[in-house]
Protein backbone atom coordinates (compact mmCIF):
# COMPACT_ATOMS: atom_id res chain seq x y z
CA UNK A 1 0.00 0.00 0.00
CA UNK A 2 1.25 3.44 -0.72
CA UNK A 3 1.12 5.68 2.50
CA UNK A 4 1.31 8.99 0.77
CA UNK A 5 -0.90 8.72 -1.86
CA UNK A 6 -2.89 11.92 -1.99
CA UNK A 7 -5.53 11.02 -4.61
CA UNK A 8 -7.70 7.96 -5.37
CA UNK A 9 -9.18 7.69 -9.00
CA UNK A 10 -8.07 11.52 -9.38
CA UNK A 11 -10.05 12.54 -6.58
CA UNK A 12 -8.42 14.17 -3.22
CA UNK A 13 -8.20 12.15 -0.43
CA UNK A 14 -8.88 13.21 3.56
CA UNK A 15 -6.41 12.31 5.71
CA UNK A 16 -3.40 11.85 3.45
CA UNK A 17 -1.05 13.68 5.74
CA UNK A 18 -1.46 11.38 8.60
CA UNK A 19 -2.98 14.09 11.25
CA UNK A 20 -6.04 12.61 11.94
CA UNK A 21 -4.31 9.76 13.97
CA UNK A 22 -3.41 11.84 16.20
CA UNK A 23 -6.73 14.37 16.21
CA UNK A 24 -8.78 11.03 17.06
CA UNK A 25 -6.85 11.17 20.76
CA UNK A 26 -9.03 14.31 21.48
CA UNK A 27 -12.17 12.24 21.80
CA UNK A 28 -11.04 8.69 23.69
CA UNK A 29 -7.65 7.19 25.12
CA UNK A 30 -7.34 4.11 23.04
CA UNK A 31 -8.30 4.41 19.33
CA UNK A 32 -8.16 1.72 16.93
CA UNK A 33 -8.21 1.53 12.92
CA UNK A 34 -9.15 -1.40 11.30
CA UNK A 35 -8.25 -0.78 7.06
CA UNK A 36 -9.31 -2.84 4.52
CA UNK A 37 -7.45 -2.56 0.99
CA UNK A 38 -6.92 -3.70 -2.23
CA UNK A 39 -3.49 -4.79 -4.42
CA UNK A 40 -3.68 -7.13 -7.00
CA UNK A 41 -7.28 -8.46 -7.21
CA UNK A 42 -6.59 -9.46 -3.31
CA UNK A 43 -8.22 -7.63 -0.33
CA UNK A 44 -5.79 -7.37 2.43
CA UNK A 45 -6.68 -5.62 6.19
CA UNK A 46 -4.05 -4.36 8.34
CA UNK A 47 -5.22 -2.52 12.33
CA UNK A 48 -3.18 0.12 14.12
CA UNK A 49 -4.20 0.86 18.00
CA UNK A 50 -2.71 3.52 19.55
CA UNK A 51 -2.97 4.88 23.16
CA UNK A 52 -3.49 8.57 24.52
CA UNK A 53 -0.47 8.04 27.10
CA UNK A 54 1.92 6.24 24.50
CA UNK A 55 1.22 8.66 21.24
CA UNK A 56 5.09 7.98 20.07
CA UNK A 57 4.32 4.07 20.10
CA UNK A 58 1.45 2.57 18.04
CA UNK A 59 0.89 -1.35 17.32
CA UNK A 60 0.43 -1.77 13.25
CA UNK A 61 -0.61 -5.66 12.69
CA UNK A 62 0.87 -6.91 9.05
CA UNK A 63 -1.13 -7.21 6.64
CA UNK A 64 -3.51 -10.52 5.70
CA UNK A 65 -5.30 -11.37 2.92
CA UNK A 66 -9.28 -11.52 3.27
CA UNK A 67 -10.54 -14.81 1.85
CA UNK A 68 -13.83 -13.49 0.97
CA UNK A 69 -14.14 -10.24 -0.98
CA UNK A 70 -17.37 -9.03 0.26
CA UNK A 71 -15.99 -6.46 2.53
CA UNK A 72 -15.57 -3.10 1.42
CA UNK A 73 -12.38 -1.23 1.25
CA UNK A 74 -12.07 1.88 3.56
CA UNK A 75 -10.98 2.20 7.15
CA UNK A 76 -13.32 1.71 10.40
CA UNK A 77 -11.80 3.86 13.77
CA UNK A 78 -13.18 2.79 16.64
CA UNK A 79 -12.60 4.90 19.67
CA UNK A 80 -12.81 3.50 23.72
CA UNK A 81 -12.61 5.22 26.95
CA UNK A 82 -14.41 8.44 25.83
CA UNK A 83 -13.56 11.49 27.45
CA UNK A 84 -16.62 13.43 27.31
CA UNK A 85 -19.82 12.76 26.86
CA UNK A 86 -19.86 14.10 22.85
CA UNK A 87 -23.71 15.40 23.20
CA UNK A 88 -23.14 17.36 19.49
CA UNK A 89 -22.42 14.00 17.80
CA UNK A 90 -25.50 12.82 18.52
CA UNK A 91 -27.98 15.71 18.60
CA UNK A 92 -29.94 16.47 15.24
CA UNK A 93 -27.46 19.22 14.53
CA UNK A 94 -24.94 17.36 13.83
CA UNK A 95 -26.28 16.03 9.94
CA UNK A 96 -26.30 20.25 9.49
CA UNK A 97 -22.59 20.75 11.20
CA UNK A 98 -21.35 17.53 8.70
CA UNK A 99 -22.58 19.37 5.82
CA UNK A 100 -21.13 22.44 5.96
CA UNK A 101 -17.55 21.03 7.01
CA UNK A 102 -17.87 18.83 4.05
CA UNK A 103 -19.88 20.57 1.37
CA UNK A 104 -17.61 22.58 -0.75
CA UNK A 105 -15.73 18.70 -1.16
CA UNK A 106 -18.87 17.09 -1.65
CA UNK A 107 -19.96 19.25 -4.09
CA UNK A 108 -16.46 19.23 -5.85
CA UNK A 109 -17.45 15.19 -6.22
CA UNK A 110 -21.10 14.41 -6.45
CA UNK A 111 -21.03 10.58 -6.81
CA UNK A 112 -20.00 10.15 -3.56
CA UNK A 113 -22.03 9.25 -0.43
CA UNK A 114 -21.42 10.42 3.18
CA UNK A 115 -23.54 8.45 5.68
CA UNK A 116 -23.31 9.31 9.41
CA UNK A 117 -24.92 6.71 12.05
CA UNK A 118 -26.28 5.15 8.86
CA UNK A 119 -27.91 8.72 7.33
CA UNK A 120 -27.19 9.84 4.30
CA UNK A 121 -25.81 13.34 4.90
CA UNK A 122 -26.59 15.79 1.69
CA UNK A 123 -25.79 18.83 1.88
CA UNK A 124 -27.53 19.58 -0.79
CA UNK A 125 -31.18 18.84 1.21
CA UNK A 126 -30.00 22.33 3.40
CA UNK A 127 -28.84 24.48 0.75
CA UNK A 128 -31.27 27.15 -1.21
CA UNK A 129 -29.19 28.85 -3.09
CA UNK A 130 -24.79 28.10 -4.15
CA UNK A 131 -22.39 30.33 -5.91
CA UNK A 132 -18.80 29.94 -6.89
CA UNK A 133 -16.50 33.06 -7.75
CA UNK A 134 -12.99 32.62 -9.13
CA UNK A 135 -11.01 35.63 -7.37
CA UNK A 136 -7.52 34.62 -9.23
CA UNK A 137 -4.23 35.68 -8.27
CA UNK A 138 -4.18 37.67 -5.20
CA UNK A 139 -0.52 39.16 -4.05
CA UNK A 140 0.84 38.13 -0.87
CA UNK A 141 4.18 38.45 0.79
CA UNK A 142 7.36 38.98 -0.62
CA UNK A 143 5.26 39.61 -4.35
CA UNK A 144 3.95 36.11 -4.46
CA UNK A 145 0.63 35.13 -6.05
CA UNK A 146 -2.10 32.17 -4.89
CA UNK A 147 -5.21 31.45 -6.81
CA UNK A 148 -8.13 31.67 -4.71
CA UNK A 149 -11.46 30.75 -5.37
CA UNK A 150 -14.67 31.22 -2.53
CA UNK A 151 -17.72 29.49 -2.80
CA UNK A 152 -20.92 30.37 -1.08
CA UNK A 153 -23.47 28.47 0.21
CA UNK A 154 -26.82 29.72 1.91
CA UNK A 155 -28.48 27.28 4.03
CA UNK A 156 -32.19 27.30 4.64
CA UNK A 157 -31.78 26.66 8.26
CA UNK A 158 -30.54 28.60 10.97
CA UNK A 159 -26.51 27.85 11.27
CA UNK A 160 -23.71 29.95 12.54
CA UNK A 161 -21.69 32.13 9.57
CA UNK A 162 -18.05 31.06 9.30
CA UNK A 163 -15.74 31.26 6.97
CA UNK A 164 -13.77 27.43 6.45
CA UNK A 165 -10.20 27.46 4.68
CA UNK A 166 -10.05 24.57 2.17
CA UNK A 167 -7.13 23.34 -0.35
CA UNK A 168 -8.49 23.64 -3.87
CA UNK A 169 -10.11 20.70 -4.36
CA UNK A 170 -12.87 22.12 -1.23
CA UNK A 171 -11.06 19.77 1.67
CA UNK A 172 -12.22 22.12 4.88
CA UNK A 173 -8.77 22.45 6.75
CA UNK A 174 -9.27 25.44 9.31
CA UNK A 175 -12.42 27.45 10.13
CA UNK A 176 -12.82 31.56 11.05
CA UNK A 177 -14.91 33.38 12.51
CA UNK A 178 -16.49 35.73 9.31
CA UNK A 179 -16.75 39.10 11.11
CA UNK A 180 -19.67 41.50 10.63
CA UNK A 181 -20.93 41.35 7.26
CA UNK A 182 -24.29 42.78 6.13
CA UNK A 183 -26.75 40.38 5.20
CA UNK A 184 -29.63 40.58 6.53
CA UNK A 185 -32.01 36.79 6.49
CA UNK A 186 -28.85 34.87 4.81
CA UNK A 187 -27.42 31.86 6.66
CA UNK A 188 -24.01 30.74 5.28
CA UNK A 189 -21.04 29.20 4.75
CA UNK A 190 -18.04 30.87 2.90
CA UNK A 191 -15.05 27.96 1.65
CA UNK A 192 -12.25 29.77 0.43
CA UNK A 193 -10.33 27.22 -1.75
CA UNK A 194 -6.44 27.39 -2.44
CA UNK A 195 -3.55 25.36 -1.74
CA UNK A 196 -2.10 27.92 -0.29
CA UNK A 197 -3.92 26.92 2.88
CA UNK A 198 -2.49 23.21 2.11
CA UNK A 199 1.14 24.61 2.30
CA UNK A 200 0.29 26.19 5.43
CA UNK A 201 -1.49 22.64 6.86
CA UNK A 202 1.52 20.48 5.98
CA UNK A 203 4.00 23.13 8.07
CA UNK A 204 1.47 22.94 11.17
CA UNK A 205 0.72 26.81 10.38
CA UNK A 206 -2.64 27.05 9.71
CA UNK A 207 -3.84 27.13 13.24
CA UNK A 208 -2.69 30.42 13.70
CA UNK A 209 -3.97 31.60 10.77
CA UNK A 210 -6.17 34.63 12.56
CA UNK A 211 -2.77 36.13 13.05
CA UNK A 212 -1.22 35.72 9.46
CA UNK A 213 -1.36 38.63 7.50
CA UNK A 214 -0.88 36.63 4.06
CA UNK A 215 -4.05 34.54 5.16
CA UNK A 216 -5.77 38.12 6.21
CA UNK A 217 -4.92 39.33 3.48
CA UNK A 218 -6.77 36.87 1.11
CA UNK A 219 -9.64 36.75 3.62
CA UNK A 220 -10.16 40.51 3.30
CA UNK A 221 -10.17 39.89 -0.63
CA UNK A 222 -12.98 37.20 0.15
CA UNK A 223 -14.97 39.15 2.39
CA UNK A 224 -15.30 42.00 -0.01
CA UNK A 225 -16.61 39.08 -2.63
CA UNK A 226 -18.87 37.99 0.03
CA UNK A 227 -20.20 41.60 0.66
CA UNK A 228 -20.83 42.19 -2.98
CA UNK A 229 -22.62 38.62 -3.59
CA UNK A 230 -25.08 39.24 -0.76
CA UNK A 231 -25.51 43.13 -1.73
CA UNK A 232 -26.63 41.27 -5.39
CA UNK A 233 -28.96 38.65 -3.50
CA UNK A 234 -30.90 40.99 -0.99
CA UNK A 235 -31.65 43.22 -5.02
CA UNK A 236 -32.81 40.01 -5.81
CA UNK A 237 -35.06 39.28 -2.84
CA UNK A 238 -36.33 42.78 -3.36
CA UNK A 239 -37.20 42.40 -7.00
CA UNK A 240 -39.85 40.48 -5.95
CA UNK A 241 -41.17 43.67 -3.64
CA UNK A 242 -40.86 45.26 -6.76
CA UNK A 243 -42.60 43.66 -9.43
CA UNK A 244 -46.14 43.83 -6.08
CA UNK A 245 -45.45 47.22 -6.81
CA UNK A 246 -45.22 47.35 -10.77
CA UNK A 247 -48.51 45.46 -10.10
CA UNK A 248 -50.18 48.07 -7.95
CA UNK A 249 -49.02 50.97 -10.45
CA UNK A 250 -47.21 52.36 -7.80
CA UNK A 251 -43.69 52.08 -8.74
CA UNK A 252 -42.34 55.66 -9.94
CA UNK A 253 -40.43 54.48 -12.73
CA UNK A 254 -41.46 53.15 -16.37
CA UNK A 255 -40.78 50.16 -17.77
CA UNK A 256 -37.89 50.45 -20.01
CA UNK A 257 -35.65 47.41 -21.36
CA UNK A 258 -32.50 49.30 -21.72
CA UNK A 259 -31.39 51.48 -18.76
CA UNK A 260 -28.40 54.01 -18.64
CA UNK A 261 -26.43 53.43 -15.88
CA UNK A 262 -27.82 56.44 -14.48
CA UNK A 263 -31.44 55.30 -14.33
CA UNK A 264 -29.99 51.65 -12.99
CA UNK A 265 -27.97 53.63 -10.19
CA UNK A 266 -31.07 55.93 -9.00
CA UNK A 267 -33.65 52.43 -9.23
CA UNK A 268 -31.23 50.55 -6.76
CA UNK A 269 -31.60 53.59 -4.82
CA UNK A 270 -34.73 54.02 -4.23
CA UNK A 271 -35.35 50.00 -4.31
CA UNK A 272 -33.14 50.19 -1.20
CA UNK A 273 -34.84 52.92 0.50
CA UNK A 274 -38.21 51.90 -0.46
CA UNK A 275 -38.00 48.63 0.86
CA UNK A 276 -36.87 49.50 4.01
CA UNK A 277 -40.00 52.57 4.11
CA UNK A 278 -42.36 49.16 3.99
CA UNK A 279 -40.22 47.64 6.59
CA UNK A 280 -40.21 49.83 9.53
CA UNK A 281 -43.21 51.84 8.68
CA UNK A 282 -45.66 49.37 9.58
CA UNK A 283 -48.66 51.76 8.52
CA UNK A 284 -47.50 52.45 5.47
CA UNK A 285 -48.87 48.97 2.98
CA UNK A 286 -52.48 49.68 4.95
CA UNK A 287 -53.02 53.16 3.56
CA UNK A 288 -54.54 53.24 0.07
CA UNK A 289 -52.59 53.18 -3.25
CA UNK A 290 -52.85 57.08 -3.76
CA UNK A 291 -51.04 57.51 -0.66
CA UNK A 292 -48.05 55.23 -1.72
CA UNK A 293 -47.51 56.21 -4.91
CA UNK A 294 -47.42 59.74 -4.17
CA UNK A 295 -45.03 58.90 -1.30
CA UNK A 296 -42.99 56.96 -4.12
CA UNK A 297 -42.56 59.80 -6.52
CA UNK A 298 -41.96 62.35 -3.38
CA UNK A 299 -38.94 59.52 -3.19
CA UNK A 300 -37.76 59.18 -6.30
CA UNK A 301 -37.85 62.96 -7.14
CA UNK A 302 -35.70 63.46 -3.65
CA UNK A 303 -33.11 60.82 -5.23
CA UNK A 304 -32.47 62.16 -8.50
CA UNK A 305 -32.55 66.00 -7.71
CA UNK A 306 -31.01 65.59 -3.89
CA UNK A 307 -28.56 62.57 -3.49
CA UNK A 308 -27.57 64.16 -0.46
CA UNK A 309 -31.19 63.98 1.33
CA UNK A 310 -31.06 60.54 1.11
CA UNK A 311 -29.47 60.49 4.68
CA UNK A 312 -32.60 62.56 6.19
CA UNK A 313 -34.66 60.36 4.73
CA UNK A 314 -32.85 57.81 6.24
CA UNK A 315 -32.63 59.39 9.61
CA UNK A 316 -36.18 61.38 9.74
CA UNK A 317 -38.57 60.27 8.18
CA UNK A 318 -37.74 56.22 8.48
CA UNK A 319 -36.73 57.09 12.09
CA UNK A 320 -34.35 54.19 11.67
CA UNK A 321 -32.07 53.92 15.22
CA UNK A 322 -28.18 54.85 14.89
CA UNK A 323 -27.67 50.67 14.38
CA UNK A 324 -29.99 50.48 12.05
CA UNK A 325 -28.74 53.20 9.90
CA UNK A 326 -25.50 52.02 10.26
CA UNK A 327 -26.63 48.48 8.58
CA UNK A 328 -28.26 50.65 5.94
CA UNK A 329 -25.20 52.57 5.12
CA UNK A 330 -23.18 49.26 5.08
CA UNK A 331 -25.44 48.12 2.86
CA UNK A 332 -24.36 50.84 0.33
CA UNK A 333 -21.12 50.98 1.91
CA UNK A 334 -19.06 49.80 -1.23
CA UNK A 335 -21.18 50.57 -3.82
CA UNK A 336 -22.01 54.26 -2.66
CA UNK A 337 -24.75 54.71 -4.65
CA UNK A 338 -26.17 57.93 -4.03
CA UNK A 339 -22.62 59.37 -4.62
CA UNK A 340 -22.82 57.28 -8.20
CA UNK A 341 -25.99 59.65 -8.78
CA UNK A 342 -24.28 62.82 -7.82
CA UNK A 343 -21.22 62.14 -9.88
CA UNK A 344 -23.03 60.84 -12.88
CA UNK A 345 -25.43 64.10 -12.44
CA UNK A 346 -22.29 66.10 -12.26
CA UNK A 347 -20.94 64.85 -15.31
CA UNK A 348 -23.99 64.45 -17.56
CA UNK A 349 -24.80 68.12 -16.52
CA UNK A 350 -20.87 69.21 -17.95
CA UNK A 351 -21.67 67.71 -21.08
CA UNK A 352 -24.41 69.75 -21.35
CA UNK A 353 -23.11 72.90 -20.97
CA UNK A 354 -20.26 72.12 -22.86
CA UNK A 355 -22.75 72.05 -25.41
CA UNK A 356 -24.83 74.38 -24.39
CA UNK A 357 -21.49 77.66 -24.25
CA UNK A 358 -20.66 76.35 -27.88
CA UNK A 359 -24.10 77.42 -29.07
CA UNK A 360 -23.59 80.41 -27.28
CA UNK A 361 -20.43 81.07 -28.51
CA UNK A 362 -20.80 80.29 -32.26
CA UNK A 363 -24.23 81.03 -33.08
CA UNK A 364 -24.56 83.88 -34.98
CA UNK A 365 -27.27 85.40 -33.18
CA UNK A 366 -26.54 84.71 -29.74
CA UNK A 367 -22.80 85.26 -30.51
CA UNK A 368 -23.93 89.01 -31.14
CA UNK A 369 -25.64 89.89 -28.05
CA UNK A 370 -23.19 87.81 -25.40
CA UNK A 371 -21.28 89.81 -23.06
CA UNK A 372 -18.27 89.07 -21.43
CA UNK A 373 -18.90 89.96 -17.64
CA UNK A 374 -22.84 90.72 -17.32
CA UNK A 375 -23.15 86.69 -19.27
CA UNK A 376 -20.65 84.98 -19.95
CA UNK A 377 -18.25 85.97 -16.72
CA UNK A 378 -21.27 85.07 -14.82
CA UNK A 379 -22.25 81.41 -15.73
CA UNK A 380 -18.29 80.42 -16.31
CA UNK A 381 -18.11 82.07 -12.14
CA UNK A 382 -19.64 78.21 -11.52
CA UNK A 383 -18.14 76.69 -14.11
CA UNK A 384 -14.34 76.89 -13.63
CA UNK A 385 -13.96 73.38 -13.59
CA UNK A 386 -13.61 74.17 -17.66
CA UNK A 387 -10.21 75.71 -17.49
CA UNK A 388 -8.60 73.57 -14.44
CA UNK A 389 -10.42 71.05 -12.38
CA UNK A 390 -8.31 72.02 -9.48
CA UNK A 391 -10.66 75.34 -9.46
CA UNK A 392 -13.60 73.63 -9.25
CA UNK A 393 -14.78 74.32 -5.75
CA UNK A 394 -12.78 77.58 -4.95
CA UNK A 395 -13.77 80.99 -4.45
CA UNK A 396 -12.63 84.29 -4.96
CA UNK A 397 -10.45 85.99 -2.31
CA UNK A 398 -10.88 90.20 -1.34
CA UNK A 399 -7.49 90.38 -1.55
CA UNK A 400 -6.79 89.36 -5.06
CA UNK A 401 -10.21 91.21 -5.94
CA UNK A 402 -8.29 94.74 -5.11
CA UNK A 403 -4.72 93.86 -6.33
CA UNK A 404 -6.86 93.16 -9.60
CA UNK A 405 -8.78 96.39 -10.05
CA UNK A 406 -5.65 98.68 -8.56
CA UNK A 407 -3.50 97.38 -12.41
CA UNK A 408 -6.55 96.81 -14.72
CA UNK A 409 -5.48 99.78 -16.39
CA UNK A 410 -2.82 97.70 -17.77
CA UNK A 411 -5.72 95.98 -20.13
CA UNK A 412 -6.63 99.18 -21.38
CA UNK A 413 -9.65 100.09 -22.28
CA UNK A 414 -11.95 97.74 -21.12
CA UNK A 415 -15.60 97.51 -23.52
CA UNK A 416 -17.76 95.52 -20.94
CA UNK A 417 -21.39 96.84 -20.26
CA UNK A 418 -21.42 99.10 -17.28
CA UNK A 419 -25.26 97.92 -16.89
CA UNK A 420 -25.84 96.16 -13.82
CA UNK A 421 -26.88 92.35 -13.89
CA UNK A 422 -29.49 90.94 -11.78
CA UNK A 423 -28.44 88.77 -9.18
CA UNK A 424 -31.39 87.31 -8.05
CA UNK A 425 -34.60 88.02 -5.90
CA UNK A 426 -35.09 91.48 -7.40
CA UNK A 427 -31.21 92.27 -6.41
CA UNK A 428 -28.72 93.91 -8.68
CA UNK A 429 -25.05 93.89 -8.34
CA UNK A 430 -21.81 93.85 -9.89
CA UNK A 431 -19.71 91.19 -11.18
CA UNK A 432 -15.71 90.83 -10.42
CA UNK A 433 -13.67 92.53 -12.55
CA UNK A 434 -12.34 89.47 -13.88
CA UNK A 435 -12.95 86.08 -13.57
CA UNK A 436 -10.72 84.92 -10.82
CA UNK A 437 -10.50 82.15 -8.67
CA UNK A 438 -8.05 80.66 -5.72
CA UNK A 439 -7.31 77.68 -3.75
CA UNK A 440 -4.70 77.00 -0.50
CA UNK A 441 -3.21 73.35 -1.57
CA UNK A 442 -0.89 73.64 1.60
CA UNK A 443 -0.84 75.39 4.20
CA UNK A 444 0.53 79.10 3.74
CA UNK A 445 0.49 77.84 -0.55
CA UNK A 446 -1.73 80.17 -2.86
CA UNK A 447 -2.58 79.04 -6.70
CA UNK A 448 -4.38 81.68 -8.54
CA UNK A 449 -6.50 81.53 -11.68
CA UNK A 450 -7.23 84.92 -13.21
CA UNK A 451 -9.34 84.89 -16.58
CA UNK A 452 -9.56 87.70 -18.89
CA UNK A 453 -12.55 86.91 -21.17
CA UNK A 454 -12.97 88.43 -24.45
CA UNK A 455 -16.29 89.20 -26.11
CA UNK A 456 -16.75 86.16 -29.02
CA UNK A 457 -16.19 88.85 -31.78
CA UNK A 458 -12.72 90.41 -30.24
CA UNK A 459 -9.96 88.35 -31.97
CA UNK A 460 -6.89 87.93 -29.42
CA UNK A 461 -3.74 89.71 -31.23
CA UNK A 462 -0.53 91.34 -30.20
CA UNK A 463 -2.21 93.85 -28.49
CA UNK A 464 -4.44 91.75 -26.22
CA UNK A 465 -1.36 89.25 -25.59
CA UNK A 466 1.03 92.22 -24.11
CA UNK A 467 -1.95 93.61 -21.91
CA UNK A 468 -2.59 90.49 -20.51
CA UNK A 469 1.50 90.17 -19.83
CA UNK A 470 1.90 93.36 -18.29
CA UNK A 471 -1.10 92.59 -15.96
CA UNK A 472 0.41 89.42 -14.65
CA UNK A 473 3.26 91.07 -13.55
CA UNK A 474 1.86 94.01 -12.21
CA UNK A 475 -0.27 91.83 -10.05
CA UNK A 476 1.86 89.16 -9.08
CA UNK A 477 4.80 91.67 -8.08
CA UNK A 478 2.15 93.52 -6.21
CA UNK A 479 3.56 94.51 -2.49
CA UNK A 480 0.72 92.35 -1.34
CA UNK A 481 1.30 89.45 -2.53
CA UNK A 482 5.38 89.63 -2.15
CA UNK A 483 7.37 87.17 0.48
CA UNK A 484 3.80 84.71 -0.19
CA UNK A 485 4.60 81.53 -2.10
CA UNK A 486 2.10 81.62 -4.76
CA UNK A 487 1.44 80.05 -8.33
CA UNK A 488 0.17 82.54 -11.15
CA UNK A 489 -2.09 81.27 -14.08
CA UNK A 490 -3.28 84.03 -16.44
CA UNK A 491 -5.63 83.50 -19.55
CA UNK A 492 -7.16 85.17 -22.75
CA UNK A 493 -9.26 83.53 -24.12
CA UNK A 494 -11.55 84.09 -26.88
CA UNK A 495 -13.45 82.76 -30.11
CA UNK A 496 -10.13 83.18 -32.53
CA UNK A 497 -6.72 83.87 -32.24
CA UNK A 498 -4.96 86.35 -35.13
CA UNK A 499 -1.82 84.84 -36.88
CA UNK A 500 0.24 86.47 -34.49
CA UNK A 501 -1.47 85.32 -31.41
CA UNK A 502 -1.42 81.54 -32.90
CA UNK A 503 2.21 81.44 -33.39
CA UNK A 504 3.25 83.33 -30.36
CA UNK A 505 0.60 79.99 -28.43
CA UNK A 506 2.80 77.82 -30.40
CA UNK A 507 6.37 78.02 -29.42
CA UNK A 508 8.57 74.68 -29.69
CA UNK A 509 9.32 72.72 -26.35
CA UNK A 510 5.97 74.66 -24.78
CA UNK A 511 2.74 73.52 -23.94
CA UNK A 512 0.27 74.23 -26.29
CA UNK A 513 -1.55 77.71 -25.53
CA UNK A 514 1.27 79.18 -22.90
CA UNK A 515 2.61 82.62 -24.21
CA UNK A 516 5.00 83.67 -21.49
CA UNK A 517 6.82 81.96 -18.59
CA UNK A 518 8.10 83.53 -15.55
CA UNK A 519 9.70 80.83 -13.18
CA UNK A 520 10.70 83.46 -11.25
CA UNK A 521 7.53 84.94 -10.50
CA UNK A 522 5.67 81.65 -10.68
CA UNK A 523 3.67 83.45 -13.35
CA UNK A 524 1.93 81.05 -16.77
CA UNK A 525 0.30 83.32 -19.48
CA UNK A 526 -1.91 81.57 -21.71
CA UNK A 527 -3.77 82.40 -24.92
CA UNK A 528 -6.62 79.80 -26.26
CA UNK A 529 -9.40 80.00 -28.43
CA UNK A 530 -12.66 78.70 -26.58
CA UNK A 531 -12.96 75.17 -29.26
CA UNK A 532 -9.80 74.53 -27.32
CA UNK A 533 -10.95 75.50 -24.34
CA UNK A 534 -14.22 73.22 -24.68
CA UNK A 535 -12.40 69.80 -26.52
CA UNK A 536 -10.39 69.56 -24.07
CA UNK A 537 -12.69 69.71 -21.38
CA UNK A 538 -14.99 67.12 -23.09
CA UNK A 539 -12.30 65.04 -23.52
CA UNK A 540 -11.19 64.84 -19.68
CA UNK A 541 -14.67 63.82 -19.11
CA UNK A 542 -14.16 60.68 -22.10
CA UNK A 543 -13.42 57.87 -20.13
CA UNK A 544 -16.46 58.49 -17.10
CA UNK A 545 -19.19 59.35 -20.19
CA UNK A 546 -17.95 56.02 -21.86
CA UNK A 547 -18.91 54.67 -18.40
CA UNK A 548 -22.05 56.92 -18.32
CA UNK A 549 -23.27 56.18 -22.00
CA UNK A 550 -24.77 59.76 -21.55
CA UNK A 551 -25.90 61.26 -24.84
CA UNK A 552 -26.19 65.61 -24.54
CA UNK A 553 -27.42 67.25 -27.31
CA UNK A 554 -28.97 70.69 -28.79
CA UNK A 555 -31.83 69.78 -26.76
CA UNK A 556 -30.68 68.97 -23.37
CA UNK A 557 -27.83 71.18 -23.36
CA UNK A 558 -30.37 74.16 -23.52
CA UNK A 559 -32.84 72.59 -20.75
CA UNK A 560 -29.72 72.46 -18.35
CA UNK A 561 -28.75 76.26 -19.42
CA UNK A 562 -32.15 77.59 -19.06
CA UNK A 563 -32.55 75.73 -15.95
CA UNK A 564 -29.07 77.35 -14.15
CA UNK A 565 -28.52 80.54 -15.91
CA UNK A 566 -31.44 81.50 -17.93
CA UNK A 567 -30.95 85.13 -15.93
CA UNK A 568 -27.72 85.84 -17.95
CA UNK A 569 -28.29 83.84 -21.44
CA UNK A 570 -30.16 85.25 -24.45
CA UNK A 571 -32.42 81.92 -24.81
CA UNK A 572 -35.35 81.64 -27.12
Amino acid sequence: MEKNRGRENGRALHGKNGKGRFKAFALGERVEWNTIYQKDDKQFSYRITGSAQTLDDFETSDPIEIESHNSSNGTEVIINNLKHSFSSLINDSVYLELAKIFAAYLTEYPGLRFEYNGIKVDPKSAQIHTDEYRLGDIEISNGRKVDVSVAIIEWNIATERAILLCDSKGISLHELQIGKIRAPGFNFTAYIKSDYFLELDKCNQLGLAELDPDVLAIVKVVKNKVKEHFRRRILENQSEIVEQWKKEHIYPYEDKLNLDPVELVERQVFDILAVNVQSYLPSFESTDIKSRKFTFRLLAQAIRDNPESVQKIIGEVLGLKKEEQDDLAELLEKTQLSSIISSAKIVANRLDFLIGLENLLFDKESKKTLLERDQLHKILENEAWLFHEEFCLSGSEQRLEEVLKTHLDKLGKREDSTTPVEVGEGRTGRVDIMLHKAIQPRTGEYEYLIVELKRPSQKINAEVLQQIESYAMAVANDQRFRGVPARWTFMAISNELDDFAKRKSNQRNCPNGQVYDDSELNITVWAKPWADIINNARARLLFINQQLAYEADRDSAKEYLKKTYSKFIPLG
